[in-house]
């Protein structure tokens, strides 16, 4: 079973991405700004993050490369509805993180996290990678 840490500020995402990663099997924790992502990160070790770019109290790229510094087995996965620059796709790159567009699709979210997970998420219908 996936440990996942889901960081997002709007309730919708944390609800429905929650309630279809938990039905695939995963253990999810979900937090809304930056400060308890990081709390999170250091009380207890996740497998997955998925991280909102744009938070009430921190900017989800800045968080990545922390996260990265306190937790660096943990698999990174950017979300922002906003488009990025090239220099920001150059940081998810160079942090080893993955980058999903909102609005997106829940089965694409679920193949990410088989890809990243040490077995497929039950569920997802796909094979790591």
């Amino acid at each position: 079973m996936s440990k996942i840490l889901l960081v997002d500020d709007e309730a919708l995402i944390l609800y429905s991405l929650s309630k279809t990663l938990r039905h695939c099997g995963a253990d999810v924790t979900t937090v809304t700004n930056g400060t308890d992502a990081l709390g999170e990160i250091q009380k207890s070790s996740y497998d997955i993050c998925l991280l909102d770019v744009q938070l009430p109290d921190a900017n989800g790229l800045d968080l990545m490369k922390t996260i990265r510094k306190l937790s660096p087995a943990t698999g990174i996965i950017i979300m922002t509805a906003s488009r990025l620059t090239e220099e920001q796709q150059r940081t998810i790159s160079s942090h080893g993180g993955h980058f999903i567009p909102k609005p997106f699709d829940l089965d694409q979210v679920q193949a990410i996290v088989a890809k990243l997970s040490s077995h497929p998420v039950a569920g997802s219908g796909l094979s790591r990678t």
